[in-house]
């Protein structure tokens, strides 16, 4: 865990797959295999849109 850099915090149960799969995939070890920051915006943005929320507050 904490020796290797690996220490993770859970994964809450219930968690949609495509959250946890991002959030593994930020946490990977190699940097590389790592979403770049405007992929994670992406990403977000369109899993916000499955949930009807924009996360825009000049839109409400």
């Amino acid at each position: 865990g904490i020796v290797n850099n690996t220490l993770r915090p859970p994964v809450p149960d219930g968690c949609e797959p495509e959250w946890r799969a991002l959030m593994e995939q930020c946490w990977s070890t190699d940097p590389a295999s790592r979403p770049s920051f405007p992929e994670i915006v992406k990403r977000l943005r369109m899993m916000s849109e499955k949930l009807g929320t924009s996360g825009d507050k000049s839109k409400q």
